[in-house]
This record gives C-alpha cells, structure tokens and sequence, in this order.
C-alpha cells in the first residue's frame, strides 16, 4: 500500500486527476485508473495525467482515459503545463513531449494556456456532413442544427463503434451559430460519454469549420464547459500549419489515497 497525492483539475470542463511522477515512483494499472476515474466511487474524472521526466524536454504527459487507455489530449495538455509551473518545474514558456510527439506552450498573462500542436492534413470527406480529421488523436466532425437537441450520445456511439473506425474515434457535433462562433459537443473515446470539453476536438471541429465555411483564424469555439480559441494558417493544399489552442486550466484541490 502507498499514498499518492492527486490533483484535480478542469479545463473548461474536461476534469483530470494529476500526479507528480518526476521521480517515476507511481504507477497505474487500468483497474486502478477506472475505479480513481470513477464518479461514484472514485475521485472522478475524464483521465489521469503523469508529469514525467524527459531527456529530451522539459517534461513528459502521459495521458490516461478514464478507462485506462492511452491517447493524446489537448485540455489535458494546458492542465499538466500549469501543474508544472505550480510546481516551479518550468517557467511560462515549455517544450514537452505527449502521446503524438513534441509540443510547446506558454502561459499567458491572465492565465491562459496556448499550446502547439502538430501540422494537421486536410479534412477527409466522410459524407455530405461528416469529416474526418487527425489533430493528435483521431475525430470525426459531424456538421449539425439545432446542436443544443441533438442527441449526442447515441449518434456518437455509433459513430466511435462504427466499422469505418477499427481503433474507434472521438465524435463530434457542430453548429455555426447566428453571432459567428462555433459551438461543438463532444462523445470521448475513452469515456464513453459526452464531456464538456475537448482541446483536440475543438480544434479538429475549428479546422473543419474553417475549410467547409472558409473562416479566418482566430475561431472562437463554444463548448458546454466554456471557450477555446483555435489559431491557425491553412495551406494551399487544405492542411493547417501554426496550429494553437488558448484556454484556461484550474487547479480545483488536492487529496491524498491510499492504494
């Protein structure tokens, strides 16, 4: 049996359980990781993130969905910079690595996280509203109406257990909306819910709205837990370089288990 000392964060919605693991001391079975994950007998949380040393940068996450699996996230992502800096293990600008590779971020005055992410190739048609598209890990975006009605749930499970996605797929829903921004909902692979956020999944719903609406960069994207802005510079060919996410991450409170 030992004691870890957990954090929990949200970032605009999407809630995580953090742990210093710069000594490489901890680790965690996906048993462990469901039941910490668990909204009724557990702490709860959409994942769980190790801050890891790294030779080559200044840290390493390691992401882990509620249900033990691992994957990149973007919202995650802007949670371990912060715990990072709160730990004084960097400063307001860092190079870390994830699940999909090398990322920087810096910590804007204010708060805000903005974080790097990979180039991004061109949306994949999938049907007269529906894209798929890679921005970490993968998405499908489905362009819809009346998004705050639609039933999420159900259209996104059949979506991220549908035979075109052998390894599965997040599922997202979006709106463009009257006053220009654009809203999304969300069905994580990994949950297996509808969550309140996602950074990849904002993004990934941002690219799509910029090639089929022709938007400009910046594009303020709505989800149930809050905003996220989306930076980016598409290319000739349709793929999206600079590609950035700003946002907010909030330490909530600490709590030590014994396991």
């Amino acid at each position: 049996m030992s004691v870890v000392h957990f954090y929990k964060y949200q970032a605009v919605g999407n809630d995580f359980l953090l742990v210093d693991n710069r000594l490489g001391e901890h680790s965690f079975s996906a048993e462990q990781i469901s039941a910490l994950c668990h909204r009724r007998f557990g702490i709860g949380a959409d994942g769980l993130i190790l801050l890891n040393r790294d030779d080559q940068a200044d840290f390493r996450m390691v992401y882990h969905n509620a249900d033990g699996s691992e994957s990149f996230c973007g919202n995650g992502c802007r949670a371990v910079v912060d715990f990072a800096h709160r730990l004084g293990h960097i400063g307001n600008h860092t190079v870390f690595n994830a699940y999909d590779g090398r990322h920087e971020a810096q910590i804007l005055e204010g708060g805000n996280v903005r974080v790097s992410l990979r180039d991004v190739k061109a949306p994949e048609r999938k049907g007269e509203e529906d894209y798929f598209i890679h921005t970490g890990t993968e998405h499908h975006v489905r362009l819809v109406k009346d998004l705050d009605q639609y039933p999420v749930v159900a259209e996104g499970r059949k979506i991220r257990y549908s035979k075109d996605y052998p390894r599965g797929t997040n599922a997202n829903f979006v709106e463009r909306l009257a006053d220009g921004q654009v809203a999304f909902r969300i069905y994580e692979r990994g949950v297996e819910d509808e969550t309140l956020s996602s950074g990849s999944g904002a993004t990934a719903c941002a690219l799509v709205a910029a090639t089929r609406f022709a938007l400009p960069s910046p594009i303020l994207m709505k989800a149930r837990g809050g905003f996220l802005l989306v930076e980016f510079q598409r290319q000739a060919d349709g793929s999206f370089t600079q590609v950035h996410f700003i946002g907010p991450a909030q330490l909530v409170f600490e709590t030590r288990i014994e396991l």
